[in-house]
């Protein structure tokens, strides 16, 4: 089933056009909530975050752990079902209904979060062109991943309830994402 999903998942297919998204400041960027402060993932960086959350197109909140952000979403590696099927470390971990960028193969590095279907172009949050890894937890929605907004890079299809540890050639490709 796992190879039936991540063959499937990285067909190369040509999709809709992405759109420009991120809630931003003044010169672009998404603010983001960081304990008690507010940070633009693409102005200042993400410092010391490792997860970010996108809520909604005008919330988003960054977490210092994955364990934080996990916690903030309901999410538990003890009771995800894939995870206890397979029993892999190289499965990324992404709570029930989001789909997870991550930075690096395996489910490592910083982790970007999504759950609301429209474009968001990567850049805005500080994550352009740094996908190695992805799950997608939503039961019944694809997710897509694209070189650019404009579409004319190609995209990728995500199937649902199925990931990738590892994107090969696709590595640090995506510059959006809808999920």
């Amino acid at each position: 089933m796992a190879a039936a999903a991540l063959t499937a998942a990285a067909a190369l297919l040509t999709g809709p056009a992405p759109m420009a998204s991120a809630a931003g400041a003044q010169g672009g960027g998404a603010v983001a909530a960081y304990g008690q402060k507010t940070v633009n993932l693409k102005q200042e960086g993400w410092g010391d975050a490792r997860s970010c959350v996108v809520y909604s197109k005008t919330e988003v909140r960054c977490f210092k752990t994955h364990g934080e952000a996990d916690k903030a979403l309901g999410y538990s590696r003890a009771t995800d079902p894939l995870a206890r099927s397979i029993g892999t470390r190289a499965l990324p971990a992404c709570a029930s209904g989001w789909t997870c960028l991550y930075e690096h193969a395996n489910g490592g590095g910083r982790r970007l979060i999504f759950s609301d279907y429209y474009w968001h172009n990567l850049n805005e949050y500080g994550f352009n062109d740094q996908t190695s890894s992805w799950r997608n937890r939503q039961s019944n929605s694809y997710a897509w991943l694209a070189r650019d907004e404009g579409g004319n890079g190609g995209t990728i299809s995500i199937s649902p309830n199925s990931y990738s540890s590892n994107l090969g050639a696709y590595n640090d490709w995506a510059s959006s994402v809808a999920a």
